[in-house]
This record gives structure tokens, C-alpha cells and sequence, in this order.
């Protein structure tokens, strides 16, 4: 389906050299292309084998490719079916005018120059959205007792994919903004790694990490990417020296106040060969009069925690979709894709993400920072 794909946009792509009349050979043509096409999957490929500034270099470009697929992909399509309908017009001698337009050398050129241009102002676009993150703020009212006389002010922050593209200096920049916010707990959703353990180790991001020190601590899930990138036992350990603590289908009380339950991630079952456990094995023996806060990264099955009468649910993986238009397929896959619901008692809070995976940028889904205040209408 990739290569076909490609081979759509390459066809097209010929065409507007043509219309152009550029000398270049379609062998040089196709040979970049290709290069272009996969030089993601090549540098996924010989991540550990490949000179680190190829590697770099091919990771980048590729990264950059898939988001500009996705446009030249679609751009294309619509014109087809302008070229199509106009066509239909033409035979049937109903309309020739807007036919022998869209043939016309200089209108080709006129829509080859539009097209490339939009397609690099949205790549230019969505890379400065993505290094870009808003405070997402939510209030939510608990009605039972959260252990202190003061609000509780929780950051969530999910799938920052610390990698090749999001290294240190993007995390000292989260690490920071985590502070000004003054939070008592922080919580990562998972997908904290992107897949490669390699740069979040050369960079030292540990000693970054461990500058979190909220009074209640700091707690991960994993993501489907710590299973993809077979890497969750050794980053777990990192994460532990930073003072993060890890929590595999875990719970922990905090402090007097609530129990906080941090679900293993639904890939386990695909990359490691191990179920995760169940909602209510989780719950047995907990005191259900103090809150329960849920971490599982992936938001399905939401009324699995409005049965088992979790108090709040916090989730990302969607990314909202990163790239318009796929908001619209991920409001289809979810129940919830993002921002709030609430399902009997249950608070929903589904996050569109700190980071990127694949492409580095985000159109129509900003990453952001989510802050969660909790109250309580039954006193300390």
C-alpha cells in the first residue's frame, strides 16, 4: 500500500517537472524519489548499522516526507477528480472549458507552483505548532475526600517520544514549563520514549528527568512505543534513577489521600507476549472511599473504568490525530479522542500529546500540557 502510494505521487510529481520543462533525466528523477519515498524506512533500518549522520540525515528527511505524502496524496487526488469531472463535462458536451483549462502548460504550472508552495508552508507551519505547547487546564469536583484542605494539582504529560527528533534540549524546555506550574504530582502517560533508547542515553536526559521533584513524586506508564522499541526493562531502570517510578499494571497509595493505578499498555500483549491484567484484578482490595486516578495510555473501552468506579481516567496515544485531517479517523476509532467526558462518575481526560512521532509537526492538534486541579466537595 506504501509503494502504491508512492508511485501515485511520483507519477504526478513527473508531470509537474515536465510542465516545467526541466532537463532533468527521470532516471536522477526516480532514483531521488525513491531515496525521498523511503529514506524513513531506511533509516528505521539500519538504525544501529548506519554512520550516525546518514542515519540522522535519512531519519529526518524521511520524517519530514511522511506528512508531505499525506498532502501531495490528497492535493493530487483532488485535482483528479476536478480532471475527472471535467472530463466527463467535456465528452458528453455539456462543458469543454474547464477540461481544456486544467490541460493548459500554464495552468499545470500555476497549480504545480500553488501545490508545492502550500504543501512547504504546512510542513514550516506544523513544525513550529509542534515546538509550540499550550496549558490545558481542568477543573474537576470528586466527591469524596482527596486528603488535604487544598486542591490537588495534578500534570498529566503523554507521548513526549524522546528520541532522534525530540532530544534534551526539548525536555529541559518541558521540564521547565512542569515547574512553573507548581504541580503536587506529575504523571506521564506513556510513549515517554519514542522507540531507540540509544539518544535518550547518549544525551543523558536521566539527569533532565530528575529535575521533576513534585512533593507527591513522579509516576510513568509505558506506551505501545517502550514495547515497539523492546526497551522497557532497561527504561524502567533508567527511569528509576531519575526518580521516576514506573507502574506496570501497579497501584501505590499516595500519601492519605487517593490511590493512583497505573495500567501495563495494551501492546504488551502483541510485543511481548504477556496479557495485561484487568481492570478489577487492579482494583481488588482498594479502599473505594478515597479516589482512585487511573493512568492507561491507550483510551479504550472507557466504560471498563466507569464500572470498576474509577474517579478519574487520564490517557493520550491519539495525538488527536497529529495531522489534519486524521482527527476525523481518530474521532471514529475512540469513544473519547481527546479533551473531557465524563461517564457516570468517572472523569475522562484524554490528552493530544507533548511530542510527535513520525513526522515532527502537528497541524490542528497542538501538543500541550494538561493540568488537572481536583477538588472535593467532602472536605479534606
Amino acid at each position: 500500500m506504501y509503494t502504491l502510494v508512492q508511485v501515485y505521487i511520483g507519477i504526478h510529481g513527473w508531470k509537474l517537472v515536465k510542465a516545467f520543462d526541466s532537463n532533468l533525466s527521470p532516471y536522477l528523477y526516480w532514483i531521488l524519489f525513491t531515496l525521498v519515498a523511503y529514506s524513513y524506512i531506511l533509516s528505521r533500518i539500519g538504525n544501529h548499522t548506519l554512520p550516525e549522520p546518514i542515519y540522522r540525515g535519512l531519519h529526518v528527511v524521511g520524517a519530514y516526507w511522511l506528512a508531505a505524502m499525506l498532502y501531495f496524496f490528497l492535493f493530487f487526488l483532488l485535482f483528479d477528480g476536478f480532471y475527472l469531472t471535467s472530463y466527463i463535462l467535456a465528452r458528453t458536451s455539456l462543458f469543454n472549458r474547464p477540461y481544456e483549462l486544467l490541460r493548459s502548460t500554464c495552468i499545470q504550472r500555476i497549480l504545480g507552483g500553488a501545490l508545492v508552495l502550500t504543501v512547504s508552508n504546512l510542513l514550516i507551519i506544523g513544525t513550529i505548532q509542534a515546538r509550540s505547547p499550550r496549558i490545558t487546564q481542568y477543573t474537576i469536583t470528586l466527591s469524596k475526600p482527596i486528603g488535604s484542605p487544598n486542591p490537588l494539582r495534578v500534570v498529566f504529560v503523554s507521548d513526549i517520544h524522546l528520541g532522534t527528533l525530540i532530544g534534551k534540549t526539548r525536555l529541559e524546555e518541558l521540564v521547565q514549563q512542569i515547574e512553573s506550574l507548581k504541580p503536587d504530582l506529575v504523571l506521564l502517560g506513556g510513549d515517554v520514549l519514542d522507540e531507540d533508547l540509544g539518544p535518550f542515553v547518549e544525551q543523558n536526559m536521566t539527569e533532565t528527568l530528575a529535575k521533576l521533584r513534585p512533593p507527591l513524586g513522579v509516576y510513568a506508564i509505558p506506551g505501545n512505543h517502550e514495547y515497539i522499541g523492546r526497551h522497557l526493562k532497561e527504561f524502567s531502570e533508567y527511569l528509576q534513577t531519575a526518580g521516576v517510578h514506573s507502574l506496570i499494571d501497579e497501584k501505590v497509595q499516595i500519601g492519605a489521600g487517593f490511590t493512583l493505578i497505573g495500567r501495563d499498555d495494551r501492546a504488551a500483549e502483541r510485543f511481548d507476549g504477556h496479557k495485561r491484567k484487568s481492570l478489577s484484578e487492579l482494583m481488588e482490595g482498594l479502599d473505594q472511599s478515597k479516589p482512585i486516578i487511573l493512568l492507561d495510555h491507550q483510551p479504550f473501552g472507557l466504560e471498563e473504568a466507569e464500572q470498576a468506579q474509577v474517579d478519574l481516567q487520564l490517557s493520550g496515544h491519539t495525538h488527536r490525530g497529529q495531522l489534519w485531517p486524521n482527527q476525523f479517523i481518530t474521532g471514529k476509532v475512540y469513544e473519547l479522542d481527546y479533551g473531557y467526558k465524563k461517564k457516570g462518575n468517572t472523569h475522562v481526560i484524554v490528552s493530544s500529546g507533548y511530542g510527535t512521532w513520525g513526522p515532527p509537526l502537528r497541524i490542528g492538534s497542538p501538543p500541550e500540557i494538561v493540568v488537572v486541579e481536583i477538588h472535593s466537595n467532602r472536605g479534606p
